[in-house]
């Protein structure tokens, strides 16, 4: 048993939620209807930009690699539209629920004002706390790596060795992800999360490798990534794909003397250590 050689994960194109939930972050709570609020949300559709998204990234991919060993997407509908309109050739797609959006809980598709008003300690724990901060009745970011991750891991180890595959989801899951494959600490999670960057915007492709893309030679793990987004050119009105360079990473393993620094740069809050 061992892992991919190559694991190619996709976010959704923009869903109609993803209006919905922009235009209330700017103030505009015109779409928060009674109908729009009452849909589950595995089952909003694509915008007409979601599927130009999806079929950028779909090209794009066929171009890297025609063919891929294994095909996974989330059920919900936003993923199944954006796996079908990348329409990548022969594929054979398996849908799993390990695969499925973070659950927001009782605070899905209402306002922030409302979130704000009837939840306001867990409103303050969302912005201080966001690795470990749970929505009411839903998941943290943590929750999600620890078992959702984990179970989608430890599948591709038993069935996937050495293969290519291809996977759409959702972004939290794909940070989630990213947090488990890179071993990442509290403090990088919390600094990634805030940075422009580290964005997973619509249709944004994380290629996980075992495989060097300098040398050809393969590592035991997953050892470089490499992140491509499509990016609408508002001069002409075509979507390309940005393709940042190959990034290499190691598991972080700390000293003792790593882990008095990593405390010692969080101040005391009582302002006095007995």
């Amino acid at each position: 048993m061992g892992m991919p050689l190559d694991l190619y994960t996709i976010r959704h194109g923009e869903s109609e939620a993803n209006v919905i939930i922009k235009a209330g972050e700017t103030g505009d709570n015109s779409l928060f209807t009674q109908d729009n609020v009452t849909v589950p949300d595995r089952s909003w559709r694509l915008t007409a930009t979601g599927r130009k998204q999806a079929d950028c990234i779909g090209r794009w991919l066929v171009a890297q690699q025609p063919l891929f060993d294994r095909y996974l997407v989330s059920p919900y509908v936003r993923t199944r539209e954006t796996a079908a309109t990348m329409a990548l050739p022969k594929a054979k797609w398996e849908e799993t629920r390990v695969l499925r959006e973070r659950s927001w809980g009782e605070i899905n598709t209402i306002t922030q004002d409302e979130f704000r008003n009837n939840y306001q300690r867990n409103w303050i724990f969302k912005r201080t706390d966001p690795l470990y901060w749970r929505p009411p009745a839903g998941e943290s970011i943590a929750d999600v790596a620890e078992d959702r991750v984990h179970n989608l891991l430890t599948s591709l180890n038993r069935r996937s060795e050495a293969e290519s595959v291809v996977v759409v989801s959702h972004g939290d899951f794909m940070f989630a992800m990213m947090l488990t494959l890179e071993d990442l600490s509290d403090e990088e999670f919390l600094r990634r999360v805030d940075a422009e960057e580290w964005r997973i915007s619509n249709c944004t492709c994380l290629h996980y490798s075992r495989r060097d893309p300098n040398t050809g030679r393969t590592h035991r793990r997953f050892h470089w990534e490499q992140t491509a987004r499509p990016i609408l050119d508002k001069a002409t009105g075509r979507w390309d794909v940005m393709v940042e360079p190959w990034r290499e990473f190691e598991r972080p393993l700390l000293s003792n003397g790593d882990l008095v620094d990593v405390v010692h740069a969080v101040d005391p809050h009582l302002g006095i250590i007995h």
